[in-house]
């Protein structure tokens, strides 16, 4: 015994059952692209923390030299070895008031009569 159905019926039926394996494809399809560009994602994430990584280990290398490089006790001995500087002695420094009376300008010289 089987039961009739009308042709309008299985024809959306058919149309329902079609949209829906239309539909289901592209979700497929969606979900793929979306994985793909996830992975993607990942991969470029992956390289630009090895990137920063090796950048911070330059700049400790570099911060390393400059402490190297400014380091009290090289600047001595490069001072000692090659400008022959001297520590400053008590008797070779004078107050700003006695540099006028010391070593007096040349305008002053001239309206004293010194330098005629």
């Amino acid at each position: 015994m089987s039961v009739y159905v009308p042709s309008h019926l299985r024809a959306a039926r058919r149309m329902t059952a079609f949209i829906l394996f239309v539909i289901g494809v592209s979700l497929t399809v969606g979900l793929y692209y979306v994985k793909t560009r996830a992975q993607s994602a990942k991969k470029e994430v992956r390289r630009l923390e090895r990137l920063i990584d090796q950048e911070e280990a330059s700049l400790r290398v570099l911060t390393a030299e400059i402490a190297y490089l400014e380091s009290p006790e090289r600047l001595m001995t490069l001072s000692e070895t090659h400008l022959d500087l001297k520590p400053i002695d008590n008797e070779n420094v004078i107050s700003v008031s006695d540099i006028a009376i010391r070593f007096s300008l040349r305008g002053n010289d001239v309206e004293s009569g010194v330098g005629e």
